[in-house]
């Protein structure tokens, strides 16, 4: 009776154990973007996953899961490529099968907590088989040359929040919002056309930004940011240009160092002899020119937001981006300090918004002149 009850109490002990290591899955992300859609899982260290795809479905598996009751809601997320989730338990097995509009190509693989999500994330990218998300635009040879294509870059965006302000605005939100505004001015100008190097949601690879710029003839690269810092009371617009050798400010250095970080969104970038052999077809040898272009842009720029708001310094100042920009004028404005209250609410403001974009803008149009 004794031996019966020890061995009662082992088996209790180990299925407590066991149920102590399951994996929580504490929450479901998906972002669509126009060649991937993203499904984010924020798990517990030492997530044990399978995939199998078939056909029009794919089958993820986690074993000893745990899903939260508000978690759960957040799985039946449907787009150009999902067309229906199902979940099925099978023992200690969470399987959820997708089925899909078509055949994708499916990776995989986890990513450790940093300073903006505290979990571990299990990331599934579902690729397009054929990638039609870079297209140049089609126009006669001709017309092309007399148009001015300008790339505006709204920063950050999908797992990427960016800068979260005091009300806990994020930062992707504010800069494709006076992104848009801006490339429907650009676009209501006669010989200008503005392109976008994202229009929703979703992260966007700092090469496949140069690959856009190429693949559309882009003459000028506009990149759009909201700053933070510490202190809630620091405020200002500011302007900066590429450098080569780096930023002339320790302001600037700082800036670089954000603007630079290797990719901790869900985004592995590797470096291989085919990228390194498009680096050297992108950049152009003419980089002294499009330096000088670049700081007469900023000062275009600069003298119109000094209209809306106080500006931090009163020339562009230098940041690096080794082989992150396209060969042409390239400019980053940081339109506010989303940490600051005040700056927040106003870029929160859709007037606001307008009028920074308009800013930014007329900027470009004296440029030109």
């Amino acid at each position: 009776m004794r031996r019966l009850a020890g061995l009662v109490f082992g088996l209790f002990f180990l299925s407590s154990a066991y149920a102590d290591n399951k994996t929580t899955l504490h929450d479901f992300r998906f972002w669509s973007s126009p060649d991937r859609t993203r499904i984010v899982i924020d798990v517990d260290p030492g997530v044990r996953f399978s995939i199998n795809q078939k056909n029009s479905q794919f089958t993820l598996g986690i074993r000893n899961a745990k899903i939260l009751k508000d978690t759960y809601k957040k799985l039946f997320f449907t787009d150009q490529r999902i067309k229906k989730t199902r979940i099925k338990r099978d023992g200690t097995t969470y399987q959820f099968k997708f089925k899909l509009h078509g055949q994708y190509q499916i990776k995989s693989y986890t990513l450790k907590p940093n300073d903006k999500y505290r979990y571990n994330r299990l990331v599934i990218d579902l690729y397009d088989q054929k990638n039609q998300a870079i297209k140049a635009v089609k126009k006669p040879a001709i017309q092309q040359r007399a148009t001015k294509i300008i790339l505006i870059d709204p920063g950050h965006g999908g797992e990427d929040p960016g800068a979260i302000g005091y009300k806990h605005s994020k930062e992707k939100r504010i800069t494709l919002s006076i992104a848009k505004k801006l490339a429907k001015k650009i676009n209501a100008t006669k010989g200008m056309k503005a392109i976008l190097t994202r229009r929703g949601d979703y992260y966007v690879g700092l090469t496949k930004r140069i690959r856009i710029a190429q693949a559309n003839k882009a003459s000028l690269f506009v990149s759009i940011h909201a700053d933070a810092v510490k202190s809630r009371r620091a405020h200002g617009a500011s302007v900066y240009t590429l450098s080569e050798r780096g930023g002339s400010t320790k302001f600037a250095r700082r800036l670089e160092t954000s603007q630079n970080t290797s990719d901790q969104f869900g985004v592995k970038q590797q470096s291989n002899n085919k990228d390194q052999y498009l680096n050297k077809i992108l950049w152009d040898l003419s980089r002294k020119d499009r330096n000088t272009q670049s700081q007469k842009l900023g000062v275009k720029i600069l003298e119109q937001l000094k209209k809306l708001v106080i500006c931090i310094r009163k020339f562009p100042k230098s940041w690096v981006c080794r082989s992150k920009t396209p060969a042409i004028p390239s400019i980053l404005i940081e339109t506010a300090f989303i940490s600051n209250p005040k700056e927040e609410q106003r870029l929160n403001n859709n007037k606001e918004q307008d009028k920074i974009a308009n800013a930014i803008y007329q900027g470009i149009i004296n440029f030109y002149k």
